[in-house]
């Protein structure tokens, strides 16, 4: 997996990051803290996953958390999604549709 900061809007506390690859537990852990200081310092937020080819129920665990946070202090969160057919296949097995639309939090 790798990830990039797109955007850094300092004055609008805005972060925007680009994540690729295999998303899983095992190569997750620099994003997580990435994802931790955005939840700290950010007052909206946006990842988008573009060419993703693997993604794990620990990183939508991760993920679900990070939403919770930007929802609990009303902040935005937003997702956009490339995921290969495979991994749409394998979220639609764990009940999970549209990554976008459940990970996405007040953003109209």
């Amino acid at each position: 997996m790798e990830f990039k900061l797109k955007t850094d809007d300092v004055k609008k506390r805005y972060r925007e990051y680009d994540v690729t690859g295999d998303v899983s537990v095992q190569n997750i852990e620099p994003l997580l803290a990435e994802m931790k200081d955005c939840v700290a310092h950010c007052d909206e937020l946006t990842v988008n996953f573009v060419a993703v080819t693997e993604f794990d129920t620990s990183a939508l665990q991760m993920f679900y958390s990070i939403k919770n946070s930007f929802v609990r202090d009303k902040k935005k969160f937003k997702v956009t999604c490339d995921l290969a057919p495979e991994v749409v296949k394998l979220l639609s097995n764990c009940g999970v549709d549209d990554l976008a639309k459940v990970l996405s939090a007040g953003v109209e």
